[in-house]
């Protein structure tokens, strides 16, 4: 007769067998289910571990910190959200000005679809002391970014459309802007939180035209070229984030 040992063994699930790339993507599925859910300050390595179904040397085996797995899931996402623009830029026909503003008018609807999930990355940037987790989230969004806005201004050099002296330049310059936003954005989710949503649309709205209007400068174009400005599509956003 077998021992209770012996069953066990006999009965226990076998570890399943993946590439590292797809153990390193199971452990990402893993941190942002569980950070989109509790949040990140609620959600600890023993967590992830647990929901994932690996052991400690399995993890570190990819990522070194709780941090390195929130690196992983801004550039997942950052990524998905520039493929559905880059999509959207390369089905649109007409010159490279047409093409970039389907683009930017693709991300602001990707971005308000997935305005829960979002509201994960905002609460992590601007929670008060979260200054490291700010710029971790900022500069891996700007780092997958940075190729793709690169080649969307060089397209428009190429054919003519952008007259812009340097394009690395200009490519760091939008970007900049974007970790400059970090006020205004807080200050518009603290509004629609308290009720005002119009206002807050208002607010995040103005920020938009200021800089679509700076672009239009930098890419040697006339005012009101560049569509930065989404109301509709902010509204959305921030009322799916201030949960009203």
């Amino acid at each position: 007769m077998k021992d209770r040992s012996e069953n066990a063994i006999a009965v226990a699930p076998k570890r399943q067998r993946m590439a590292p790339q797809e153990r390193r993507a199971h452990i990402l599925n893993a941190a942002q289910g569980l950070f989109f859910a509790r949040g990140w300050d609620d959600v600890t390595i023993a967590d992830v571990l647990s929901e994932a179904a690996i052991s400690k040397g399995g993890f570190y085996h990819h990522f070194t910190a709780k941090e390195d797995l929130l690196d992983g899931v801004i550039e997942r996402f950052t990524s998905e959200a520039l493929a559905s623009a880059e999509a959207a830029r390369v089905a649109t026909s007409g010159d490279a000005l047409t093409r970039f503003n389907a683009f930017l008018a693709e991300s602001s609807r990707w971005k308000a679809e997935r305005a829960p999930q979002i509201r994960f990355f905002v609460d992590a940037m601007l929670r008060p002391g979260n200054d490291l987790l700010f710029h971790r989230i900022s500069d891996a969004s700007a780092a997958a970014a940075r190729p793709i806005l690169r080649e969307v201004i060089a397209d428009g050099v190429a054919e003519g459309c952008f007259d812009v002296a340097d394009t690395d330049l200009v490519t760091e310059t939008i970007l900049a802007w974007s970790i400059g936003r970090r006020a205004v954005v807080e200050m518009a989710i603290r509004t629609a939180e308290a009720g005002y949503l119009d206002a807050a649309t208002d607010l995040l709205d103005g920020r938009m035209v200021a800089e679509g209007a700076l672009i239009d400068r930098l890419l040697g174009l006339p005012q009101g070229s560049i569509a930065l400005s989404n109301p509709s599509e902010y509204r959305l956003m921030l009322r799916a984030i201030a949960g009203n």
